[in-house]
């Protein structure tokens, strides 16, 4: 046998040599091996012929004993794997690139919904606008991923995500995963959970705070919407390019009021701000902010499935009313700063 110690950059010399004891306690002639990120020779780990059938029965002598009670596994207990390069009769997703922050909101979202019950994720993403796979992985809660090695010429472009955990649903993890492709039909649905289309009047911020100045901000028309330049990070799609007044170009990096809002809208704000100093602050009520989200394929009414909003973010977990059904539109009713469940109506 061979113990390998991964991850071993992340904790101290004190829990490496407590976690080693532990080690030795389970098997005491394995040797150890300490390393991080995996990175082992494949010489030290294969054709070892590490199986001793007398050294495993002085560390069990009841391992031949067939009257040993059978080993009880917990049914609830599941994998679901998803792989674009599975044979067509055993696939269950589409082949396609991936958009990045819809895969990535997807994880997180299960992650974060889900991470009790989640004992492992792992995967390697073909990603839209990246020449390099991603590769992530996550225990529970605690998530780890980034772009790695490159796709090789030739090589299939074809995604593969593992999940292991309890109560896993396979149809609904197949399902969102499909909603995440880059096709024409998710960005188009991407795109409407936009705050602003082309051609909307806009003023955006420019620049970050100056002390005698404070935020610079410029007017300008929206021109494209989930823009993508060659300059960005692998992956990465702008909501907004925006043509300012100037004739300048600029591209807005995330749909959110600190950094672009609609025409007018930013010095209406300041002036509020002065028009309320010395004032004692009240709490203002939540705004609802409706959403319009399609019900994807697969999903039925009774069934949950986790809408895009405001750019693609991954914030409400929808329940399809009864008469509704995939490719129905649903109107969602929620607070502007929510991030869980939403009132969904049909329209």
């Amino acid at each position: 046998d061979r113990l390998l110690l991964n991850k071993t950059d992340l904790v101290t010399e004190a829990d490496l040599a407590r976690i080693e004891a532990r080690l030795r306690g389970i098997n005491a002639f394995a040797p150890i091996r300490r390393c991080s990120r995996g990175d082992v020779s494949v010489d030290s780990v294969l054709n070892i012929h590490g199986f001793d059938l007398q050294r495993a029965l002085q560390t069990n002598p009841q391992l031949l004993n067939p009257e040993n009670a059978p080993t009880q596994h917990d049914k609830t207990v599941t994998s679901v794997s998803l792989d674009q390069g599975a044979p067509r009769h055993m696939r269950t997703v589409q082949k396609g690139d991936l958009d990045f922050e819809l895969a990535t909101d997807f994880l997180e979202y299960i992650a974060e919904s889900q991470g009790e019950d989640i004992y492992r994720m792992k995967g390697v993403l073909a990603v839209a606008h990246s020449q390099q796979k991603y590769i992530y992985h996550a225990v529970h809660m605690t998530f780890s991923g980034g772009f790695e090695e490159a796709w090789q010429p030739g090589e299939p472009r074809e995604s593969k995500m593992v999940f292991i955990g309890k109560g896993l649903d396979e149809q609904f993890l197949a399902s969102t995963f499909n909603n995440c492709l880059a096709t024409p039909e998710n960005l188009t649905r991407k795109a409407s959970t936009l705050r602003f289309k082309p051609g909307d009047a806009v003023e955006c911020r420019t620049t970050g705070f100056d002390a005698e100045e404070g935020e610079r901000w410029a007017a300008g028309t929206v021109v494209e919407v989930l823009h993508r330049a060659d300059d960005m990070a692998p992956g990465e799609v702008a909501p907004y390019r925006v043509r300012l007044e100037d004739g300048s170009e600029l591209t807005v990096l995330t749909d959110e009021g600190s950094e672009i809002v609609g025409a007018n809208s930013h010095g209406d704000e300041e002036d509020g701000e002065e028009a309320g100093e010395g004032c004692e602050a009240q709490a203002a009520p939540q705004q609802q902010q409706q959403f319009r989200v399609q019900v994807p394929d697969g999903v039925h009414a009774g069934q949950a499935f986790p809408a895009t909003v405001g750019g693609g973010h991954l914030i409400f977990q929808i329940t399809v009313p009864p008469g509704h059904g995939p490719g129905s539109w649903l109107t969602v009713t929620a607070p502007v700063e929510a991030t869980g469940g939403g009132r969904a109506g049909g329209g």
